[in-house]
């Protein structure tokens, strides 16, 4: 088997969706006998340098203030730097900055060059889609993470017989359900910490997970989760909701503004981001993702690895991957997230059901292995090509 060296260039390694397929990559690509490196354009430390460096990934810094220091003598005396110290056979790019840094680095450096689209309608538009295509000629070989993601890629320069759709995946091994008593201790251990203070009866724990920004529609599982409190009698053989969202950004203050200002901030936590994912996900009883817009988006699927049952929106890559194994509704249609959280809520066995279906989908057709292969496949053919006459 070859012995592949691969250069990544991203625009972040804050903890989102993007982030974490990379690291999810890095790692297969690892236990496959491979090499990795990341070099992020970001000034700061985002949050998920710590998960990479604990991987043993080497991670270069290019600071970018603006894509027109691309060409200066530091910006290249550094990418020859990473040339010499990682040797690498071919340079793969994720999101818009990482894209146009990495173009510029297979210049300086001669090596084959790929991307993965990660979404659509989000970072590719006004100015940025028109130097995506004057770029785009540079790249080997795109891969697109939905069907949507694919079009946006050919409508910003990439010929269709360079785009493969492959979609995102995780390891069922790491995301996973728990079951029985341990289960039960560590959910009561989690609401006891996101609602101190809170007398802990029988409860249905309703989350989500991401950035707190605009496309991802937070604000309708909040409208949602007021009213379906405010259905509840106070008396009620029903267990009580509590709701969470795991992330951080821009949109925090408003989220907590509207909680209070709906009344549910006593039973609605935002603990901002966590880097144990992993170990959280199977702690709740339904995952919400209200998304306006999404590629495919890698929390909906380590939900469903972890046996959660899941509401989500059907944009993107969402319907094709939840279908019959969750629930799918309308974009912004608050009337029916909240019917069907409301159904689930009341409805243990349907939870189960749904949760059981979706993990079994993830390690029918959304697993690593899978996925690793075939991002493989595509590195073969970029090397391969740039290596014939």
């Amino acid at each position: 088997m070859n012995h592949y060296r691969i250069l990544f260039f991203t625009s972040s390694l804050r903890i989102g969706g993007a982030e974490r397929h990379l690291l999810n990559l890095c790692r297969w690509l690892r236990s496959a006998g491979h090499e990795c490196a990341v070099c992020t354009t970001s000034a700061i430390e985002d949050g998920l340098e710590k998960s990479f460096l604990d991987e043993s990934i080497t991670i270069f810094r290019l600071p970018l203030r603006s894509l027109r220091s691309l060409p200066s003598p530091r910006v290249v005396s550094g990418l020859r730097r990473i040339g010499r110290d990682f040797r690498p056979h071919l340079i793969h790019a994720h999101l818009f900055h990482g894209e146009v840094a990495a173009a510029f680095a297979s210049m300086v450096l001669h090596v084959p060059l790929i991307a993965t689209r990660h979404s659509a309608g989000l970072e590719f538009r006004g100015w940025r889609r028109h130097f995506s295509r004057a770029i785009a000629p540079r790249f080997s070989e795109c891969i697109a993470v939905s069907r949507e993601a694919a079009e946006e890629a050919f409508s910003t320069g990439y010929r269709r017989g360079n785009v493969v759709v492959i979609p995102n995946a995780v390891d069922p091994g790491r995301y996973r359900p728990i079951e029985g008593h341990e289960r039960e201790r560590r959910r009561t251990g989690l609401v006891a910490e996101l609602f101190p203070g809170c007398i802990i009866g029988p409860f249905v724990l309703i989350g989500s997970a991401g950035g707190l920004k605009p496309v991802k529609n937070f604000p309708l599982m909040l409208r949602c989760a007021a009213r379906l409190l405010a259905a509840r009698p106070r008396c009620s053989p029903v267990p009580e909701l509590r709701f969470v969202i795991f992330g951080e950004g821009g949109e925090r203050e408003s989220l907590e503004t509207l909680s209070r200002s709906l009344g549910i901030d006593s039973c609605f936590s935002f603990p901002g981001a966590r880097e144990n994912l992993e170990s959280l996900y199977s702690l709740l009883d339904i995952f919400v993702l209200p998304s306006l817009s999404e590629g495919l988006p890698m929390a909906l699927l380590e939900a469903m690895s972890s046996g959660v049952a899941c509401v989500a929106s059907d944009v993107g890559g969402v319907g094709e991957v939840l279908a019959d194994a969750g629930r799918l509704e309308p974009s912004g249609d608050d009337d029916a997230f909240t019917a069907s959280l409301r159904d689930l809520a009341m409805n243990e066995d349907k939870r189960k059901e749904l949760g059981r279906r979706s993990r079994v989908r993830i390690l029918e057709r959304y697993n690593v292995d899978i996925w690793g292969e075939r991002t493989l496949s595509v590195y073969e053919s970029a090397i391969g090509h740039r290596s014939r006459p």
